[in-house]
Formats: structure tokens, sequence, C-alpha cells
């Protein structure tokens, strides 16, 4: 009797966490945006290199000393892409999965084999003349899995960090290129 009590509780608690998470979204959205003093397709060619991208990413050789990176032989465009191993964030690849000339370019991020995956898509806005806004948007649906939808706040203000300090970074990269 006393098993099935300690059985009981165990799918009570679980069945609790599972009903209070359906209270937390399950939609992870992140949209920031910059403007950049740069024509807009001087700001495309520079993000739509596959080499840029990676110096403008956050997991470098101050979080993951042993860090290396390895390049496609196509440095820009569709199916451009670079890998990375390390001893701390594993090994994974970035590769840019969609690639609309001055408009659009979307990226996808897989670490240990799908153990981490992440979409992220660059929109281009010509704003006056020579001036570009750059918005940097990322969306994932986490289901119903409980452990997931309690992270999506954390999460989200996390990234919106990331993405403020990335587009600065983005900004200043590119108003010194050239």
């Amino acid at each position: 009797m006393k098993l099935f009590k300690v059985f009981l509780g165990f799918w009570l608690f679980v069945g609790g966490v599972f009903l209070a998470s359906l209270f937390f979204p399950r939609e992870f959205k992140v949209e920031r945006s910059i403007v950049i003093d740069k024509p807009i397709y001087e700001t495309f060619a520079y993000l739509n290199n596959i080499q840029n991208i990676a110096k403008l990413s956050p997991w470098d050789k101050n979080v993951d000393t042993s860090m290396a990176w390895f390049f496609s032989k196509n440095i820009s465009g569709l199916n451009a892409s670079y890998y990375f191993r390390g001893n701390l964030l594993g090994k994974g690849y970035l590769k840019i999965v969609e690639c609309i000339p001055n408009e659009k370019l979307t990226t996808a991020l897989d670490i240990n084999n799908g153990g981490m995956t992440s979409s992220s898509t660059f929109y281009f806005e010509r704003i006056g003349g020579d001036k570009t806004k750059l918005t940097w948007k990322d969306y994932k649906d986490v289901g119903y899995n409980p452990f997931h939808r309690f992270q999506i706040p954390t999460k989200t203000e996390q990234t919106e960090l990331q993405f403020d300090e990335g587009l600065i970074k983005i900004r200043i990269a590119i108003m010194s290129s050239n």
C-alpha cells in the first residue's frame, strides 16, 4: 500500500507539472531591429558571407578555448556553412538555408546532431536613401514539453539581450568594412 501511495504521488506531481505548464506559452518568439547607415546591398552582402557571420558568433574562443571552425567551399549564399568543434560546446554547424538578395537571409543551427537546433532570419529593409533597417527574428514552437515551456520566459529574455548585442556588433562590423 505504501508503494502505491508513492507511485500515485509521483504521477500526481508529474500531472500537476504538466497542467501548470499549459499556462506558459508554447511559442518562443524574439524580434529585434537596428538601423545601419549603409545601403541595403552592402548590409546584405556582409551578412551573406558565412565567414562574417562566424566572426560575430557569441560562441568563440572566449567561451570555449578549444573551439575550431571549418568553412564550406561556398562561403556566401544558399548552403554556405561553417562547422565548429569544441570541448565545451560540442560540434555542429550553421548554414544559410534561405537567401533572397537584399530582402531575407535565414540560417539553421545544429549542435550535437540535433541536440539543439535553431533557425534565425534576418530581414533587410531600405530606409531613406542609403540606410538599412536590419531585423533579426527567431521563432520556435516547443509543443507540449513542460520543461521547455517553463524555460520560455527566461530564454526569451536572454535571447533578446544576445540579439541586441549581436545587432550592435553587426552594425559596427558593417560600418568599419569597406
